[in-house]
């Protein structure tokens, strides 16, 4: 092999090393950027979690209210009885 087939293929070999170099590059960045987005959208995600928490803690809060009441001598009705904060049916009343 001759200095001129030599220089030849190290070119070629600097060639496809640079393209894939360049491709793996690319592929780095927008790597990032879909991080950052998945990241973005998992924030969002996130404060929609807590004010769904929130607003089911409201009506666990409400919900204990109304069954307080009800074993404080409020309104029940013919086929309900609460016992110990808890409404269930009452299977003796027809």
């Amino acid at each position: 092999m001759d200095a001129g087939w030599a220089g030849i293929i190290a070119a070629v070999v600097a060639a496809v090393g640079g393209v894939i170099v360049a491709a793996l590059d690319k592929f780095r960045k927008e790597n990032h950027t879909d991080h950052q987005v998945v990241l973005g959208l998992l924030h969002v995600l996130r404060k929609s979690q807590q004010r769904v928490e929130d607003k089911v803690n409201q009506v666990d809060e409400r919900l204990d209210k109304h069954l307080e009441f009800h074993t404080k001598g409020g309104m029940l009705d013919k086929r309900s009885a609460v016992h110990k904060n808890r409404a269930k049916k009452n299977r003796n009343v027809s």
